[in-house]
């Protein structure tokens, strides 16, 4: 096995005083690197390692920080315009929450996993609304990656997935949108009350066409009163009852489950 010598130049205690524009720090070590309030327009960070850092309030403005590894830094307050952050990473590092609105690839795969690990990274500084979002999103971005294997005619797409690949990921994609509607694949508290809310008026209609001695208002009323295990008059047949009391079990579950969930967040 033949091996060089690969270090990174190290740039290390030092306070950045004035605007920086079109360095190339590609490959560079920054640690305990200082600035607040300063531009940076244009400047490489591709593969670059931040530790300790500090950016506040600074703004970045078309700079590339693909393939770049940011850790136990704060760069709080701080904007970026037209900037690259693929296949970067970030552990306990202070970061506002809008920069997942701004900065994600627009490739949805990749946009995804900067989400993931922005997740993690929002945990580990106990931004927990902010955990909350990125998990919506990444949600979302699975979702969307999944159509497109399965359905888009992108030539990136028809060429990585193909004949029975693509199926499977037409598959998953149903899967994911079946749960998406049931309980927004474990992120929407609202969801399952629309889900909760709809299944009772659906059963009320079909009581109602079903059953001529229930009125429309009568057999809405009486779902609702089914639906909580609530003693009914006339009664529900036994069928009905059985179906809507294994339903409410079921949407309770996913109730609980979304709840424990963002609270095991926190």
């Amino acid at each position: 096995m033949e091996l060089v010598d690969h270090s990174k130049p190290v740039i290390e205690d030092k306070e950045i005083v004035s605007d920086v524009r079109d360095e190339d720090l590609t490959q560079k070590v920054l640690r305990r690197v200082f600035a607040v309030g300063k531009t940076f327009v244009g400047v490489k960070f591709k593969q670059a390692e931040f530790s300790q850092c500090y950016f506040r309030n600074c703004r970045f403005i078309r700079c590339d920080f693909t393939g770049a590894n940011i850790s136990k830094s704060n760069f709080r307050g701080s904007q970026y315009e037209e900037c690259k952050f693929h296949y970067s990473t970030w552990e306990h590092t202070y970061l506002d929450e809008e920069f997942l609105d701004r900065c994600l690839p627009s490739e949805e795969n990749l946009a995804r996993d900067l989400v993931r690990t922005l997740r993690v990274n929002f945990g580990h500084v106990g931004n927990y609304p902010a955990v909350n979002k990125a998990a919506s999103i990444e949600v979302a971005l699975t979702g969307q990656h999944l159509f497109n294997a399965a359905y888009s005619k992108q030539s990136y797409y028809r060429s990585k997935y193909k004949s029975w690949n693509r199926l499977y990921h037409a598959v998953r994609h149903l899967q994911w949108k079946a749960l998406d509607l049931l309980w927004g694949n474990g992120e929407s508290i609202f969801r399952v009350l629309c889900c909760g809310i709809f299944l009772v008026v659906v059963w009320g209609a079909y009581l109602a066409w079903q059953y001529p001695q229930f009125s429309w208002p009568e057999s809405l009323r009486v779902s609702v009163q089914a639906f909580w295990g609530v003693s009914t008059t006339p009664p529900v047949p036994d069928g009905h009852l059985a179906a809507l009391t294994a339903l409410r079990f079921l949407l309770v579950g996913l109730f609980m489950a979304i709840l424990i969930k963002r609270l095991a967040r926190r």
